[in-house]
């Protein structure tokens, strides 16, 4: 997976509750994604708790800060300030057999709350499809009652939590076309909010919106063509944003995330290891600037006002 499956969990609106509320991200964390030889891997919980004080914050961030990294440079109000990224191989591609990796994110961005938590914000994220021949995201949304209704799908929606069911299909380093449609649970506290998402095996071979990879081939005039598809059903993962007590503005954002990489996809180099890091980053950077021109745009509109 790459940084547009972790950055567009940011852009599912919750409704209001707390993370222990959220059923989805209880299994993730609980039993684990399940993988196609019946092993689970397990998502660690937050960093950033809920509840914490100013101190504490800072305590438990200090256990993804490193000595060129500390709390104090990730806390800075900078584009550029450091981003943590960990990817992990879980279990290796055994002939052409699978891998299964994880991949986990904690930033710091700074804004307004409110505007960081608007649905007008977080829609004009997730609304940024990629354009041209290098594009990332391709396709994505979330079905509406009337696509529920054709599946007979039903989703909760009580007590302050809401599901929804969300489709993407984006591209990793012009190699594979990937997918997947997920039942995503979402949670927000007053201070803290959090969208969890698994693979929805219910739409395995679904025809608007399959699980599925494809390769990207060229042909002879180096133009991509897409290659047969092929099930992609093992991946789950959550975001978590959590307003810190200090400095002001700053909100704390944490991503983890599980999946099964098939063989196919990269003849089994792990091009994730190497290549994520980077493109999160470049996305984390856009993230924090929009965040800051929005905040800033709604600040001069209250001046006006």
């Amino acid at each position: 997976m790459n940084a547009a499956f972790i950055l567009l969990a940011l852009s599912i609106l919750a409704a209001e509750s707390t993370a222990a509320e959220n059923p989805i991200y209880k299994e993730l964390i609980q039993k684990g994604v399940r993988m196609s030889d019946g092993s689970t891997v397990k998502l660690p919980p937050p960093i950033v708790p809920d509840g914490l004080d100013a101190a504490g914050q800072w305590a438990a961030m200090d256990k993804v800060a490193t000595v060129r990294s500390p709390v104090e440079r990730l806390v800075q109000k900078s584009f550029y300030a450091p981003v943590v990224v960990k990817v992990r191989t879980v279990k290796s591609s055994e002939g052409e057999g699978p891998a299964v990796r994880t991949v986990d994110l904690w930033f710091v961005a700074h804004g307004d709350w409110d505007v960081l938590t608007s649905k007008e914000f977080f829609e004009s994220m997730a609304g940024a499809k990629d354009e041209g021949p290098n594009r990332v995201v391709s396709k994505s949304g979330t079905l509406t009652d009337e696509e529920m209704t054709e599946r007979k799908l039903s989703a909760t929606n009580k007590d302050g939590y809401e599901e929804r069911f969300v489709y993407t299909t984006f591209s990793l380093f012009e190699r594979v076309e990937l997918s997947a449609t997920r039942l995503a649970g979402l949670t927000r506290g007053k201070d803290s909010w959090l969208a969890a998402a698994r693979i929805d095996r219910r739409f395995d071979k679904d025809p608007e919106y399959p699980n599925q990879w494809r390769a990207l081939l060229r042909d002879v005039r180096a133009e991509i063509e897409l290659g047969p598809a092929h099930p992609f059903l093992h991946a789950g993962g959550y975001a978590k944003i959590t307003r810190l007590k200090k400095p002001a503005g700053a909100v704390f954002v944490e991503c983890h995330l599980a999946y099964e990489e098939d063989y196919g996809w990269f003849d089994g180099v792990n091009l994730v290891k190497r290549k994520v890091p980077l493109m999160v980053r470049e996305k984390v950077r856009t993230f924090r600037r929009k965040l800051a021109v929005a905040s800033e745009q709604t600040a001069k509109e209250a001046d006006s006002q």
